[in-house]
């Protein structure tokens, strides 16, 4: 499993925010995403740091830690977003 002895983890998933679509409609579509994607993690890695990167993360961050909980492997130290998304490149400037 690509997991299994990795040292840390990135959760990328989910769509971005669209045109037209609110706040809510990212978060439910992108919270069912990084759920299961952490409830797979929780059960294979759970000492594995794990960086967050999925729109909204003020959201989904949370999510991730009550997923953890519930599977009793929720460790602050090791559950952070990535708040920094959609930053332009050196060469836009």
């Amino acid at each position: 499993m690509a997991l299994q002895d990795a040292n840390v983890a990135v959760i990328p998933a989910g769509i971005p925010r669209k045109p037209g679509m609110s706040r809510i409609d990212l978060f439910h579509i992108n919270a069912s995403i990084v759920q299961q994607l952490v409830e797979v993690y929780g059960e294979i890695c759970p000492e594995t740091l794990l960086a967050i990167n999925s729109n909204p993360v003020n959201s989904t961050v949370p999510i991730a830690a009550q997923q953890l909980r519930s599977q009793n492997c929720f460790c602050p130290e090791r559950l952070f977003g990535i708040t920094t998304l959609d930053s332009p490149t050196l060469e836009q400037f």
